[in-house]
């Protein structure tokens, strides 16, 4: 492949959302001749590197998938139930959402164009890569598998955020043509989930299975097939088959938008849309070995792991895949990453290490996280009370004696992922005279703590008394002291642990219902529901976090199966954005989104711990929630409506329906 191909996928994989590894410079969203979208398209197919700046312009138009909180492309980890802000403003504008202070006239999110541009690029690439005569066999491949998976992308977000979208003709439109001939009805849910499989099923074929460590940046066929179980679990779930809520909306020629009727077939696509990524056996749950020091329920099987608990560090095996101790190009668990926006990171870390300190995690998923032994937790009398004596976590991971007992026994996940008060920062990147006073820090959340607000800085305060550490490094360190650093890191856009949950999700909801066989990639999948695999697979999960297994008679039960299935993929995706699309499918985001804030109460002093360790609903103008059902798909913008006289507002955005 030739040189410039190479640097071409390094540019259009680094865009596309896979991690730069060997990329030292960003010059290159430079727009030069052949990039700038005035250059004429007779040019730009003419010779093959021209068209290769062409496509790597276009993977520029992907969202930036590791902005989880600023520079979001959607409100999916803002306006959410995991988590509460301290401010709401428009770099964090999903906190308006969940206000319900959104209209159709805002720009926030406004990513309609931009996708559609993408889009129109990509059919441009269809319609004319044959014009490039010097395009060798090989790299053509590469192109046209790249080319569909990012049409297929964009559609996605589309459908994530606006739900149906208009799929465009393939044949790139004129810009001389008639303002009728631009105008365009949108599709229904289920068209544009099958267009998108469509183009997956492209790329899959296309794309290479696998990468070397040397070219890790490049998508595989495997990305496209986690988008297609992603997208194939969206259409199977309840908010998308089978909902009468959207009865009265509907295309022009009366097709309803929503499938009215409920097709378990559905489950069964998505159940062979991960077991695929199963059955090729390139991908598995990222593990780290255990030593002295590693923590995990002795109720737990005790075989090695995946059939037990035996052999690995529970903690390690989930923490650094986010903290950046792991090294990305050996995690198998990795199918899709990008790198991670650090200020996650700043509003997290304390006032004191040179953070914002308001990123405050609810009591609802501090309540989800297990015990050690794999039950719930129970509030003792003396739950407030200093600990005195601790366990060991893991090497690495410190528990202070001043914590409060109702924080021990908890599950390895939740102190990989949680900040509580009493919880250690150790902060150790900072050198110099300075150090002792911003490193090996003991965060206090109440009212005259050190984690307290600032008269500089009157919002920036924990309103909930937890905060997020999942992302954070041992070393991490947002002061400017001397040799103050943040450890690069990855976000898992697709990882393994979620192919898994799909597909027990999917196995579940096919229980009495017949068996499916569905053909793709030369490959058979025959799709039967399963208790023996539901129960294999989703421990994998919870031994991997530690846990005791779920039981055969478990996961024989449909209902209970279908409860820890939402309570795993709450804990074990916390803060991925991945529960504000679940709450959606699910149809649980009316009751969720609208149930009081809770958290610790932090307008107590420390001589009042009993009454910081409360459970209270929180009192602040942030706390206050208004989930509408028109939620569940964000307005298209109003200025977007104004230009295309066939394209209508999203239910209950636009006067439409009785909501």
């Amino acid at each position: 492949m030739k040189k410039i191909l190479k640097k071409s996928l390094h540019i259009l994989c680094t865009t596309l959302g896979i991690i730069p590894f060997m990329l030292t410079s960003c010059n290159y969203l430079a727009v030069d001749e052949y990039f700038n979208d005035l250059t004429p398209l007779d040019s730009i197919f003419a010779r093959q590197d021209y068209l290769e700046r062409y496509v790597w312009g276009t993977a520029a138009l992907m969202p930036a998938q590791g902005n989880l909180f600023s520079g979001s492309y959607g409100p999916y980890e803002t306006a959410v139930d995991e988590v509460l802000l301290s401010w709401q403003k428009a770099e964090y504008a999903g906190t308006y959402l969940y206000a319900d202070k959104i209209t159709q006239n805002d720009s926030y999110y406004n990513m309609w164009g931009q996708y559609y541009k993408g889009i129109r690029k990509c059919n441009t690439i269809f319609t004319r890569i044959d014009e490039c005569k010097d395009l060798k066999g090989l790299d053509r491949r590469e192109i046209m598998g790249l080319t569909h998976f990012m049409r297929a992308s964009f559609y996605f977000y589309l459908l994530e955020l606006y739900g149906p979208a208009v799929i465009l003709p393939e044949e790139p439109l004129s810009v001389d043509e008639n303002i009728e001939n631009l105008s365009f009805e949108r599709n229904t849910y289920d068209e544009c989930v099958e267009y998108i499989c469509k183009d997956l099923e492209e790329a899959y074929s296309l794309l290479d299975p696998t990468r070397p460590s040397t070219q890790f940046e490049r998508p595989t066929k495997y990305a496209a097939a986690a988008l297609m179980s992603r997208v194939r679990l969206y259409q199977a779930s309840k908010w998308y088959n089978g909902n009468q809520y959207y009865a009265d909306w509907t295309t022009s020629d009366g097709r309803n938008m929503i499938a009215q009727q409920y097709d378990p077939v559905k489950w069964a696509k998505s159940a062979a849309a991960s077991k695929r990524i199963i059955d090729s056996g390139i991908y598995s749950l990222y593990t780290v070995p255990s030593d002295e020091n590693t923590y995990a329920s002795s109720q737990a099987s005790q075989a090695e792991f995946p059939l037990g608990v035996g052999g690995i560090d529970p903690y390690h095996s989930y923490i650094d895949m986010f903290n950046g101790e792991a090294l990305a190009v050996k995690n198998p668990e990795l199918i899709y990453a990008t790198p991670l926006n650090n200020n996650i990171i700043s509003i997290a870390f304390p006032l004191k290490l040179g953070g914002w300190n308001g990123l405050g995690i609810t009591q609802k998923l501090i309540d989800a996280y297990y015990m050690k032994d794999g039950e719930d937790y129970v509030q003792q009398p003396d739950y407030y009370e200093e600990a005195g004596t601790v366990p060991t976590i893991a090497t690495g991971y410190e528990l202070r004696p001043t914590v409060a007992k109702m924080y021990l026994d908890r599950e390895p996940r939740f102190y990989a992922s949680i900040g509580f008060c009493e919880c250690f920062w150790p902060a150790t990147s900072v050198t110099g005279t300075e150090a002792p006073n911003v490193t090996n820090f003991t965060a206090g959340y109440y009212v005259n703590g050190n984690c307290a607000k600032q008269a500089a800085n009157p919002e920036d305060y924990n309103l909930t008394g937890y905060t997020l550490k999942k992302y954070i490094h041992p070393e991490d360190n947002c002061t400017s002291h001397t040799g103050a650093k943040i450890k690069p890191k990855t976000f898992p856009v697709f990882r393994y642990a979620e192919i898994l949950l799909n597909y027990v999700e999917a196995l579940n909801e096919l229980k009495g219902k017949p068996e499916y066989t569905e053909a793709a990639d030369n490959t058979t999948y025959h799709v039967l529901y399963n208790p023996e695999e539901i129960m294999y697979y989703f421990n994998m999960i919870r031994y991997r976090a530690g846990l005791p297994g779920i039981t055969l008679a478990d996961a024989a039960d449909q209902v209970k199966m279908r409860q820890l299935i939402i309570r795993e993929r709450m804990i074990e995706f916390a803060c991925e954005g991945r529960r504000y699309h679940d709450l959606r499918r699910w149809g649980l985001a009316e009751t969720e989104e609208n149930k009081p804030v809770q958290g610790m109460d932090v307008t107590k002093k420390t001589t009042e711990r009993d009454q910081f360790y409360t459970v209270v609903n929180v009192v602040h103008k942030y706390a206050l929630r208004s989930f509408d059902r028109k939620m569940y798909f964000y307005p298209i913008p109003r200025a977007v409506l104004d230009k295309n006289a066939k394209l209508k507002q999203n239910p209950g955005w636009d006067g439409f329906g009785d909501w």
